[in-house]
């Protein structure tokens, strides 16, 4: 029970943390080769991703969406505050970033060329609510005073990732092109969404498909401390299992010691009158194989139910500052689970053969003197 526990909240929380990066980040990212997220990128155009004058986004039917999008950084002032941000400009706002929890509306930049969403821990860092209007300043080249840019606040959203989330001012691409003196269809990278789990491969499939200057990126590339970091719950779960088969394999030994002293007297008059020692073994494995299967079946059960309702009502909290999240999160890998029971069934089934083995060897004439 468990270890079917672990198995599935420890990749539930993998899970969890994978899909909320990748709302800010894309399953996958496009950007110039051997480029990374630090500072501000080197910009391209649109035109440069056509291959064969055909369109890459309709070549790859693996992808559901896909954005054009460019950074800036600069200063954001309310009032009498100052903070760091980075304006983070889209053609249009993915489904992903939409669907998080947000106060006001999703910005029309059509009406509004100026509106903009900011995270809930920089508006409270400003004291700026919905509907204030802010102010950020751009470094210009040379000696050049900054530019100042003024933005209407439509929209306060919480992702639950405060590391990506809090320096970000999410706004129209078009901003960014105006900022930068670039052309209409210039941007920085291009973020690539799907409903499937991102992998290396795919990866790779897909740069394949790109010109040489461009890269396909993905987040283990671009944050590897937060991949080793989720990566650890596999060790701590596989140690749990490790731990607690040993813990079983031990319980298991003890009760067929206990037993087989209980019944020693009978065992020797059954060696005695030519008992076999493979019948013996038989005899220890058909007494003891059910119980491990009992316990197999109503751990399962057990577990299963505990799942059930961690999934439809979430009793166990997380602290979300520290995980993300703020409740424990379930995922369903029956492969895993069914490699559980196999390998609890073999260890235990082993240990028992093992101490049938050593005890079989006890002098049936010795045991009978003794009475």
């Amino acid at each position: 029970m468990t270890i079917i526990i672990g198995l599935s909240t420890g990749k539930g929380l993998q899970f969890e943390i994978e899909k909320k990066i990748e709302r800010f980040h894309g399953s996958y990212q496009i950007r110039p080769y051997q480029t990374t997220l630090e500072g501000d990128l080197y910009a391209f155009s649109k035109s440069q991703l056509y291959i064969d004058s055909n369109d890459f986004f309709e070549r790859t039917g693996s992808i559901e969406s896909y954005h054009f999008v460019a950074w800036k950084s600069g200063i954001i002032t309310f009032s009498n505050q100052m903070e760091g941000a980075r304006l983070f400009g889209f053609d249009k706002i993915p489904e992903s970033i939409s669907s998080v929890n947000y106060e006001g509306i999703i910005p029309n930049w059509t009406n509004n060329p100026n509106s903009i969403w900011i995270s809930k821990e920089m508006a409270r860092k400003l004291g700026a609510s919905l509907n204030d209007q802010i102010q950020m300043y751009f470094s210009r080249e040379g000696r050049q005073n900054p530019s100042i840019r003024y933005f209407d606040i439509v929209g306060i959203f919480n992702s639950g990732i405060s590391e990506w989330e809090d320096p970000l001012i999410i706004c129209s691409l078009n901003t960014i092109q105006k900022l930068n003196k670039w052309d209409f269809d210039n941007s920085q990278a291009v973020l690539l969404y799907t409903k499937n789990k991102t992998s290396r491969e795919q990866a790779e499939q897909l740069n394949t498909t790109l010109p040489i200057d461009f890269e396909v990126f993905t987040s283990q590339d671009d944050f590897p401390q937060i991949y080793q970091w989720i990566n650890l719950f596999d060790n701590n779960t596989y140690i749990l299992g490790v731990i607690l088969t040993i813990v079983a394999s031990f319980n298991s030994v003890v009760v067929i010691f206990i037993r087989i002293i209980e019944k020693k007297t009978s065992l020797a008059i059954l060696r005695a009158i030519g008992m076999r020692k493979s019948s013996l073994y038989n005899s220890f494995m058909a007494l003891f194989s059910p119980s491990i299967l009992l316990g197999l079946i109503f751990g399962n059960i057990f577990g299963y139910l505990f799942l059930f309702v961690q999934s439809n009502w979430g009793l166990i909290p997380l602290d979300p500052d520290t995980y993300y999240i703020s409740v424990v999160p379930v995922s369903w890998p029956w492969i895993k689970f069914i490699y559980a029971n196999i390998l609890i069934f073999i260890v235990l089934t082993g240990t028992t053969w093992i101490t049938s083995l050593i005890l079989s060897k006890i002098n049936p004439s010795r045991v009978l003197q003794s009475q």
